[in-house]
């Protein structure tokens, strides 16, 4: 658990430019997936609950507007790596976000990435919910704008 907190604490460096954003900052749903279902497993409810309490505080702290925080949680049957590859493809790649350096990536069944497009900034978490004693992976995202 203290990982994970370390984990938030890390996408402090989310820190939009100050310019506008120009173009589509839509953020796809990750492929084979669906809306999270609490219930699987509880340590992966434990992670996603304080993912979801915390994450919008730290952003919060770098002057992301807290009523532009849009939170999302995802269960998909696609491997840690698919979600990874997925992300890197279709936000960086296809749409102009820009990576945030000195985030962990993936590493030990946990992705952990933040991108910046103008003045919209997104965190997205992943985990490999089935060394927790859950199915599959769990997908969370947070988007909002300074």
């Amino acid at each position: 658990m203290h990982r994970v907190i370390v984990l938030l604490v890390l996408c402090a460096f989310v820190l939009a430019g100050c310019g506008g954003s120009t173009g589509d900052t839509s953020v796809p749903d990750p492929p084979k997936s669906s809306a999270f279902e609490p219930g699987g497993s509880a340590q992966v409810d434990t992670i996603i609950a304080q993912w979801q309490e915390q994450v919008p505080v730290v952003l919060g702290q770098y002057l992301i507007k807290p009523d532009t925080i849009e939170k999302k949680v995802y269960q998909s049957s696609a491997s840690l790596q698919e979600i990874a590859d997925f992300y890197a493809g279709q936000i960086t790649s296809a749409k102009g976000w820009v990576e945030v350096q000195r985030m962990p990536g993936q590493q030990a069944g946990l992705f952990m990435k933040a991108y910046d497009h103008g003045n919209v900034s997104l965190v997205i978490g992943a985990l490999d919910a089935s060394k927790l004693g859950g199915t599959g992976t769990v997908i969370y995202t947070a988007k909002g704008s300074k």
